[in-house]
């Protein structure tokens, strides 16, 4: 008899638990310190040009086409100059070998590393954010360089929808630079 009363406390001390930790969970949008979701994201000045890019909707058609909803902020931005701050992701297309560096003519920008490394088996939420970045001038960096490099690119915006599983969006005649962690705030 001893054992079930000892079973039957258990069971209601791990109900009460239960039931306290839900009494946690709050319904809605009431709560101001709710997780934002990627769309209600607030931006640093750094930033603020990603967030017209968060809002791109893309619905993957078939194998190699996709539908995009663009902002007509970023419609309109067609043709203009524009800086992003972002991680640059590199691919074997996009660089040779000189000597013991890197040349590189094409590269990926994506807002952060990890959403370039989270995006790989989500590509109808990567076309929403990648940057193919077509540099003016090539860009000597070693194999260390590379490694989670963060930089600030300036080039003329344009919008192609043609490949989006490669990039829909660009940066054409395009400079870059390094951005160090204290200006990142990493």
């Amino acid at each position: 008899m001893k054992k079930w009363g000892i079973a039957i406390l258990i069971i209601i001390l791990i109900g009460l638990l239960y039931f306290i930790e839900f009494s946690k969970i709050q319904s809605g949008n009431e709560s101001s310190d709710a997780m934002p979701t990627l769309d209600d994201l607030t931006f640093n000045e750094a930033d603020q040009n990603w967030e017209y890019f968060y809002k791109v909707r893309a619905n993957i058609v078939d194998g190699e086409n996709a539908e995009f909803s663009i902002p007509k902020e970023l419609l309109e931005s067609q043709g203009k100059r524009m800086e992003l701050t972002g991680a640059a992701v590199f691919f074997s297309p996009g660089c040779r070998a000189v000597d013991n560096k890197i040349a590189v003519h094409t590269f990926f920008l994506y807002p952060t590393l990890g959403l370039a490394n989270a995006c790989v088996h989500l590509p109808e939420v990567a076309m929403r954010w990648t940057l193919r970045i077509n540099l003016k001038e090539e860009w000597l960096v070693t194999r260390t360089d590379m490694i989670q490099a963060v930089v600030k690119v300036r080039g003329t915006f344009r919008i192609d929808t043609r490949k989006p599983y490669e990039s829909a969006f660009f940066f054409d005649e395009a400079e870059v630079e390094f951005v160090s962690e204290e200006e990142v705030g990493l």
